[in-house]
């Protein structure tokens, strides 16, 4: 996806806005009829007392940069975009205006906008997923949107239930009756089957939603999204295993400043059946007394069976590596009134948007349609798209592949998001 990556560094504008959005930033819901003109603020995302007048620290300051031998998606070089610039008809600001796949922040402020790119730039010495997991930070707790995504996300929604409302009148034609659930269950992949293949997941992307209680944003704000985010999918009430090498070892640390972990060293408030869940049910063979029962093998079955022995808390401490375990505490505080799983699952939505976000924000700025990109003279020149041409390539990608045509005429590219073509001189 990423060939032909630039060789030379062009810098980055200073962003010049035309018109200042001013105000506190909004939660801003798209309307399921008109997902962007039609925004209703279904609450008001309050700027915590203090946080205006501190100094703003960068949206990446938290996550280590790499080095390009570590990272493919991380590039030595990147094409400039453009100055962002408030787009007075999209009603939002617009972080790449020279590339021809527009991605435009609604429902907050110019500020907000200013960070989002700069995380986005970010993809120059940092993991595109630490990117889009600052991108998304921003979108929950600024209540940002990006107008094309909703958009795009609306039609892939309509052309889902309109796929789903012909299968299930085709299936009543045929049978007079109603189906089972598990024919139910067939239906929907089929309607699925008539989305873009090519973005990760979309299925959930349709249902999904956006962290919207005002309790949730409260402990995003308090913990910070990576942070809790982190937190949620690990699962409270558990022992993770975390060499000192990891990459995302800092991550965990961070979950023992804001007091949702402890460090292993501190063994005596770790319970035992966490420290068990930790093994391997071969460990767990190696720490009994005797043979584990056949019937036992499954690892929870296992820990049960070892928590009637005597002496396993000590043997279980001693066979434990605990420089590299975190005890991740139970829900508990803000976190208590919560539902766990559904927080988790809003804000794993976030994030699935973010990424499309940052892989699209990166092709559209890599691409020679790009304004800013060298091949500008080669205007008249015939460019043929190129497709992988896998399982994941969507209906509109396949037609699309090998098509040639002059560099002008390519208005709009990439395709779509989450598109993974690719534009190459047709020689």
């Amino acid at each position: 996806m990423l060939k032909g990556l630039i060789t030379r560094l062009l810098g980055r504008p200073e962003s010049v806005p035309s018109e200042p959005q001013r105000g506190a930033p909004t939660d801003c819901i798209p309307d399921a009829e008109n997902p962007v003109e039609g925004l209703v603020t279904r609450h008001q995302a309050p700027v915590p007392k203090g946080v205006a007048d501190m100094p703003r620290q960068p949206p990446l300051a938290s996550y280590a940069p790499v080095h390009l031998g570590d990272n493919p998606l991380a590039i030595r070089d990147m094409r400039k975009t453009g100055a962002v610039t408030w787009i007075a008809e999209r009603k939002g600001w617009c972080i790449n205006p020279s590339t021809s796949f527009p991605l435009t922040v609604i429902g907050t402020d110019e500020e907000t906008a200013r960070q989002i790119r700069e995380s986005l730039d970010g993809l120059v010495d940092h993991y595109s997923e630490d990117v889009s997991e600052a991108v998304a930070g921003l979108i929950v707790e600024r209540g940002a949107r990006f107008q094309e995504f909703e958009q795009y996300r609306a039609e892939q929604r309509r052309i889902f239930d309109s796929a789903l409302a012909s299968a299930q009148s085709e299936r009543a034609r045929r049978t007079g009756c109603q189906g089972s659930a598990e024919e139910d269950d067939e239906i929907e992949n089929q309607a699925l089957d008539a989305l873009d293949g090519c973005c990760h997941d979309f299925a959930a992307l349709i249902a999904g939603g956006y962290p919207c209680d005002p309790a949730e944003h409260a402990a995003i704000r308090k913990f910070g999204y990576g942070t809790l985010m982190r937190y949620l999918a690990a699962g409270p009430d558990t022992v993770k295993a975390v060499s000192a090498g990891y990459l995302k070892r800092t991550g965990f640390d961070d979950l023992v400043k804001v007091g949702l972990a402890i460090p292993g060293g501190e063994v005596s408030a770790i319970p035992t059946p966490a420290l068990l869940h930790a093994m391997t049910v071969k460990e767990l063979q190696a720490l009994s007394l005797g043979p584990i029962p056949s019937r036992s093998r499954k690892k929870h079955l296992a820990v049960e069976f070892l928590l009637a022995q005597g002496g396993i808390r000590e043997r279980a401490i001693a066979a434990a590596a605990l420089d590299s375990l975190y005890y991740l505490l139970p829900l508990s505080g803000e976190l208590a009134g919560l539902d766990a799983g559904q927080l988790l699952e809003r804000m794993s939505f976030a994030y699935s948007v973010a990424n499309l976000v940052t892989t699209t924000y990166l092709t559209a700025a890599l691409a020679p349609t790009n304004r800013e990109h060298e091949s500008q003279h080669l205007a008249t020149q015939p460019f043929k798209l190129n497709n992988i041409c896998d399982a994941l390539t969507c209906r509109s990608c396949l037609v699309a592949h090998g098509e040639s045509r002059p560099l002008a005429r390519w208005t709009r590219f990439p395709l779509h998001f989450g598109c993974r073509c690719s534009l190459v001189l047709d020689r």
